[in-house]
């Protein structure tokens, strides 16, 4: 990913949950996601958002989008992540459990203030899920 890429994905994206779409779980009823890219191209994301009862909840995670498998500890569910830029308006990102693919993210910036997060995940019992996150850029 060119910094010229990441400096489109950057800033801090509040989530529209009317907008949202989950086949697992229910929609968060807030959050907030932010995403930050160093000069040397590193990215940083840390996402919090309240369930529907009002529970907290926190992710945050690191890395490069060269495609390759880095450590990822913040999860019992994942021991690895690796990011890819496919074009300036779309970022993947999937996460691995001993060498298996646990979950795929796609990022996509439908324009400058409207980002759609698609995340993919694999239950135990085989069975596949979508749920898709709609964000609006926040004013600066």
């Amino acid at each position: 990913m060119t910094i010229h890429d990441a400096a489109a994905f950057a800033g801090t994206w509040h989530l529209l949950p009317e907008q949202c779409d989950y086949q697992l779980g229910r929609p968060p009823r807030s959050g907030h996601y932010r995403l930050d890219c160093a000069e040397d191209g590193a990215l940083s994301i840390a996402s919090e958002w309240f369930g529907k009862n009002g529970k907290r909840h926190q992710a945050a995670f690191a890395g490069r989008a060269d495609g390759t498998p880095y450590p990822y500890h913040s999860t019992p569910h994942a021991d690895a992540l690796s990011f890819e830029s496919v074009s300036p308006t779309l970022l993947h990102s999937t996460t691995w459990q001993d060498g298996r693919e646990v979950q795929w993210s796609e990022r996509e910036l439908v324009d400058a203030d409207t980002l759609v997060i698609r995340m993919r995940g694999h239950l135990s019992d085989g069975r596949s899920y979508t749920n898709v996150g709609v964000f609006r850029r926040r004013d600066s």
